[in-house]
């Protein structure tokens, strides 16, 4: 928003110089030798005026288009790569689970906001003791939401998981492709595409 501003000011002092002076050139720099025999004139000619506020006009256009389509790609490759963080945590605690014949937990760190049970990172521990692994907070204004309110899910030695739950991986854009979370009760976890509010 800024840089916007910042191009239209200059947009808009170059136009009231193109006003009050349409023959002025920037960078035009007459060199004249002055000798007994007169030389000939050595010009350094530059872009007008007009030619700069053309290119100008034309950057702010580009930067209209190419700025917001660049920051939804950004978005989008975020929620991907959080959505794809959860789903190792689960299948590692799953692993484990089966290799080390005990009961391994991926449990949310901070659950106390109702709707983002898991924006605060998770934990992946034995039995809710010793961490295996432990990741950090969402980035940007990411949240993962649980459907049915799940803070833990265990997984036993057989691969299963005690509970069932989907959860919704979204950002504050409006309208834009989130993640949807299902961990069945076989220990698997699909992920799909979703329209978030």
């Amino acid at each position: 928003m800024v840089v916007k501003t910042l191009i239209a000011v200059s947009l808009a002092c170059l136009a009231v110089v193109a006003f009050l002076n349409p023959h002025c050139r920037v960078a035009h720099r007459r060199l004249e030798t002055h000798s007994v025999h007169r030389k000939p004139v050595s010009r350094e000619s530059g872009f007008t005026i007009i030619e700069l506020m053309v290119t100008l006009a034309v950057a702010v256009i580009v930067l209209t288009i190419a700025v917001p389509s660049f920051t939804a790609f950004v978005s989008g490759n975020r929620i991907s790569s959080q959505a794809n963080q959860f789903v190792a945590a689960m299948n590692f605690a799953r692993s484990e689970a089966i290799k080390r014949k005990v009961n391994i937990d991926v449990a949310a760190t901070d659950s106390g906001t109702a709707t983002d049970e898991w924006g605060a990172g998770w934990t992946v521990t034995i039995n809710g003791g010793a961490t295996l692994k432990a990741f950090p907070p969402l980035e940007g204004s990411s949240t993962l939401n649980s459907n049915g309110g799940v803070d833990t899910f265990q997984y036993q030695p057989n691969g299963n998981v005690t509970a069932t739950d989907t959860l919704e991986l979204c950002d504050d854009r409006t309208g834009e492709t989130g993640r949807q979370i299902t961990v069945t009760n076989t220990g698997r976890v699909v992920t799909a595409n979703l329209a978030c509010a």
